[in-house]
């Protein structure tokens, strides 16, 4: 009697390698799941569950306990168990290799089944366990039973203490876990309806003991029919001698591969990445790496996920026994020429095909393409008016989203451009440290300073000289830009005036220069007054009811309309410039034309302090006001107000009251300055940086 040879289970697990995915045993249990799900008769319930427990216990972390797959399939019957026993058996068809069971021990220490089966005319429970030592053990004879609707369920335990697995179940979200089903079986789902066969609802479920559980069900219908589809063709290659280099041509009397593509759009919410995949058995194995995809953010609430597929994909020869790669050779791994590389048949190549993919990949996304060319263009603009790095704005380049607006990718060059100088202090704290060992008194002295100066100069790279320079220059030219406002140098300021302007906005062209009016953020050009006040959260032109923080806290209180009426309060009034300092300070900027009497208006930014102080969401006890303009006469500047070492003016306590008990609240201080002085001391700034630098013979030729 003829007996099939005995195989070793550990042998087998050495030979066929786990997955790198670990989620491979649960795709195998659901790939499994629907091909018993596919041979039900039509008007049966068709459903699988997925249920991952959890012990949540430890604050810090989860733990997965086990998972259980159950589908309402034609269950266990004698056939599919004799199958399951025998391993690397490819009957069952689907290009099964009966390999994909093994996935289950390599990351689980056991595996149970219970199956209730129609069989003949009886209904039957079967079950039975499988671990590395033992792989069919526990399997009770079948005993028949009542019931209605056949079932499996799959239970996965011990997951293996494997530090990868570990820390992916430990970490996963629940809605990563539904985006990565509607993922991986989009085209599974739309393949099996257009052959007419009606797909399962997949119940998923998170179970803790702690925490309250988490469950959705997706339907048929969540999975997209393909908002584009098409196809493309790839050559049979064989390699050619080509004077004395491997050369490569179509092979002849053979017929290229088809290859089939579907995109699958979802709503953004519902995904978590863009995606583009290399299907075997329309389920995805390899992803195509592209460019255009490396962004997760969605676009016009929108993400895809393109499956590219086909009968040469499919064929198990193709793929290895994990279903993590593909075993097609390429082109790029054919490094030089032998006698049996030209005697070998010819094949159609990975990397052709991949080539080929990515066209495609170039098609369908492209108006992706555009959208992130425009956005990185707009970090190369914004960092250019900041002053910030060219390498800094193109780091941040990389993780831009699509979606991000002005103030959100200024913020992100800011952080990043905080690391980056944060780097660079540690490493010249090191060098700093070493001046405690340094003697001002010693004759080498001079000689070792020099050295640690050439150290710390060293961390500035050329390109940071060079975005240095850059950065002296703009601000050269934001202050001459400011000279020629005040000399109405400026062609614009000449102009005749437009059908229905009576007068020109003389204050408005001091005020855009320094900060766009009705706009917010931190692009602008603060410095001129002081260095800090760039880094802070502020707003120019806009209603005192409108004002927000970075954090979305609007600046006043609801204010009852009595209390408005009583009081007058100008709550729609608008300061110039407001900024956001410290915990309990603000900064107050209001500028005047040029030919505007400055102490007219000493009293509008002190008006605003009382309103502020009264009735902000945040307690603010200290205002920095600054009165800006060009024209005032010393004889009119109250006695209270000292000339500071600038040449402007400067109160430094105005106290701001409460309306009814008339004590005091708050202290303002205000400064009356001229943009005059402020262009001579932005000047006086620049130009000891641009000597320095060597950019100075660029900046103010005439002088």
């Amino acid at each position: 009697m003829r007996k099939n040879p005995l195989s070793d289970l550990h042998g087998m697990l050495n030979l066929i390698k786990a997955s790198s995915n670990p989620f491979s045993p649960i795709v195998e249990a659901i790939n499994n799941s629907l091909e018993s799900i596919f041979q039900l008769e039509d008007g049966k319930e068709r459903e699988i569950a997925i249920n991952l427990h959890f012990n949540d216990q430890d604050e810090n972390s989860k733990i997965l306990d086990f998972i259980e797959i159950s589908d309402s399939g034609v269950g266990f019957n004698d056939e599919s168990f004799y199958r399951y026993e025998r391993l690397l058996d490819k009957s069952k068809g689907f290009n099964n290799r009966g390999s994909g069971r093994l996935q289950y021990l390599h990351r689980f220490g056991e595996v149970s089944f219970r199956s209730i089966y129609f069989q003949g005319d009886g209904c039957y429970l079967r079950t039975f366990s499988s671990n590395k030592e033992s792989f069919i053990y526990d399997d009770s004879s079948p005993i028949k039973v009542e019931s209605e609707q056949p079932f499996t369920t799959l239970t996965l335990k011990h997951l293996r203490n494997h530090k990868q697995d570990q820390a992916t179940y430990s970490g996963l979200k629940f809605s990563s876990f539904i985006s990565w089903v509607k993922s991986q079986f989009a085209l599974r789902a739309y393949l099996e309806r257009s052959k007419g066969k009606l797909f399962p609802k997949i119940k998923v479920k998170f179970s803790y003991q702690i925490e309250k559980s988490e469950e959705v069900t997706i339907n048929p219908d969540n999975f997209p029919a393909p908002s584009d589809q098409g196809c493309f063709e790839v050559n049979y290659q064989e390699p050619f001698d080509d004077k004395g280099k491997i050369g490569w041509r179509n092979a002849k009397d053979l017929e290229p591969e088809r290859f089939n593509w579907c995109v699958f759009t979802f709503p953004a919410d519902e995904i978590d990445i863009h995606g583009a995949f290399l299907c075997s058995k329309d389920i995805p194995v390899e992803e195509v790496k592209n460019p255009v995809l490396r962004k997760s953010n969605g676009y016009l609430g929108n993400k895809m996920v393109t499956a590219f597929f086909g009968d040469y994909l499919d064929s198990p020869d193709n793929v290895n026994h994990a279903v993590d790669s593909f075993v097609i050779p390429n082109k790029s791994s054919v490094k030089e020429i032998s006698s049996s590389l030209f005697g070998s048949e010819a094949a159609v190549y990975l990397d052709d095909i991949k080539e080929q993919a990515n066209k495609q990949l170039k098609f369908i996304y492209k108006e992706v393409e555009k959208a992130q060319e425009s956005t990185e263009r707009k970090v190369m603009s914004l960092a250019r008016e900041l002053g910030i790095s060219k390498h800094i704005a193109l780091s941040v380049k990389k993780s831009v989203k699509l979606t991000d607006d002005d103030e959100t990718i200024v913020k992100k060059l800011h952080i990043e451009e905080a690391k980056y100088v944060a780097d660079k202090s540690n490493e010249a704290r090191k060098v700093l440290d070493q001046l405690n060992h340094m003697d001002p008194t010693d004759s080498a002295y001079q000689d070792e300073l020099e050295e640690k100066t050439a150290e710390l100069s060293s961390l500035i790279d050329a390109q940071n000289k060079e975005e240095l320079s850059k950065y002296v220059v703009r601000r050269e030219l934001v202050a001459n830009l400011l000279d020629k406002i005040l000399k109405q140098d400026l062609v614009i300021q000449s102009k005749p005036l437009s059908s229905g302007k009576k007068r020109r906005d003389k204050e408005g062209f001091v005020h855009d220069l320094i900060f766009k009016r009705k706009s917010g953020g931190k692009l602008n050009d603060l410095w001129i007054f002081d260095e800090e006040f760039v880094h802070f959260d502020g707003c120019s032109d806009m209603p005192l009811n409108e004002i927000k923080s970075e954090s979305g806290e609007y600046l006043l209180k609801d204010i009852p309309k009595e209390e408005i009426s009583k009081y007058q309060l100008k709550i729609t009034k608008r300061p110039d410039i407001f900024i956001f300092a410290k915990e309990g300070k603000c900064v107050l900027i209001e500028f005047k034309a040029p030919d505007v009497t400055l102490t007219d208006y000493m009293h509008q930014t002190p008006n605003y302090c009382t309103l502020i102080a009264n009735y902000s969401v945040h307690k603010i006890e200290k205002f920095y006001c600054y009165l800006v303009g060009e024209t005032y006469s010393k004889i009119d500047v109250p006695a209270e107000y000292e000339e500071t070492v600038h040449g402007s003016w400067l109160r430094e306590k105005i106290r701001i009251i409460h309306p009814e008990t008339r004590e005091r609240i708050a202290w303002a201080q205000q400064e009356i300055v001229k943009l005059s002085e402020i262009g001579a001391r932005a000047h006086r700034r620049n130009r000891n940086f641009a000597e320095k630098l060597g950019v100075d013979v660029f900046l103010d030729k005439e002088k």
